[in-house]
């Protein structure tokens, strides 16, 4: 409301006279259902939630999820046929027999071969929640290592570490060819507002990892990632208090909200995020509506991608309509 009075002075807009609608997805999306539940002065009008990152008492938090995904999914993703395809697809496929050696080696798979322990973390990651269409679309989170990247991100951010204090040994620079931290350049600095996503590797940034070793170069990393959620250490302690601050609540009691999420979502899974959410805010009386949008997934931008086209649907143009329907 400052910013509009700022721009256009002469129009006097106020809480009073100016609708306000909060919109967002994934992380914004669960931010703008945290705004409905905090909006105790009524500022707010509606609210419109896309795939959002959201967590309620009771159920599975994303780290959790995240640390998971990144150690079983890449093995467990060899016992599923007819996987959407990216252009790092092969090379992922190329080192799942590894992870799988990985995992039976520190006794999270029975020993044996490839197919019996990609049988077996794939019923694992069943048991735990994972429905086969989050599993599928979850594979381009492997092909891109994106379950790492959010694990190293959030593991931070939920244990409010300073800059150079991430936990496991991570760390974030620019990088050589061989991986080794340089300085930044001028050029890449530049880009980091206006092109970086905020999770890194990307745009310039790279992703340092102290406990990086063959054969399977991410796993240690990956095992500290994991024992920050079910460990007892100081570290663990700190992340999952960070995770617990932030449960949802309710909403406001007269706040209209509607909730838009992917059925085949693989990065934030309707099952342990926006399905309970709902269920809790319907059950308390809440106006919520929920849109499920049959084959979509997390990321439209990889849409873009010819099978990924082919198998799912965008979901903004659910955003969108449910935007038009609350502002009627």
């Amino acid at each position: 409301m400052q910013a509009l009075n700022e721009a256009y002075p002469q129009r006097g807009f106020t809480f009073a006279n100016t609708r306000v609608i909060a919109v967002g997805i994934s992380n914004g999306g669960g931010a703008v259902l945290r705004a409905a539940e905090l909006d105790g002065e009524g500022w707010l009008d509606a609210v419109v939630a896309g795939e959002p990152n959201v967590s309620v008492e009771g159920t599975r938090s994303l780290y959790d999820l995240t640390t998971e995904a990144a150690l079983l999914m890449p093995c467990a993703l060899l016992d599923l046929d007819d996987l959407p395809a990216s252009p790092l697809s092969a090379q992922a496929r190329a080192m799942a027999p590894v992870r799988c050696a990985s995992l039976a080696a520190a006794g999270m798979l029975p020993a044996g071969d490839a197919k019996a322990q990609a049988r077996a973390a794939h019923e694992a990651l069943r048991a735990s929640g994972w429905t086969s269409a989050a599993l599928r679309a979850g594979a381009l989170s492997v092909d891109f290592d994106l379950w790492r990247a959010i694990a190293v991100t959030y593991a931070s951010a939920y244990g409010r570490y300073g800059a150079g204090e991430h936990p496991c040994g991570y760390g974030f620079a620019a990088q050589n060819p061989d991986f080794s931290a340089r300085a930044a350049k001028d050029s890449e600095r530049a880009a980091w507002w206006s092109d970086g996503s905020g999770i890194p590797p990307g745009t310039g940034v790279g992703l340092l990892d102290a406990r990086l070793a063959a054969p399977d170069f991410t796993f240690a990393g990956l095992q500290c990632l994991r024992a920050l959620w079910t460990g007892t250490s100081a570290d663990a302690e700190r992340v999952r208090a960070g995770v617990a601050a932030l449960r949802a609540g309710l909403p406001r009691a007269d706040l209209p909200v509607v909730v838009i999420h992917g059925s085949d979502d693989g990065l934030v899974p309707i099952a342990f995020t926006s399905q309970p959410w709902v269920a809790k805010a319907q059950a308390a009386g809440r106006d919520v509506r929920y849109w499920q949008v049959r084959n979509a997934q997390h990321f439209d931008a990889f849409l873009a991608l010819p099978d990924y086209r082919a198998r799912y649907v965008p979901l903004l143009p659910y955003v969108y309509a449910a935007l038009e329907r609350v502002a009627a």
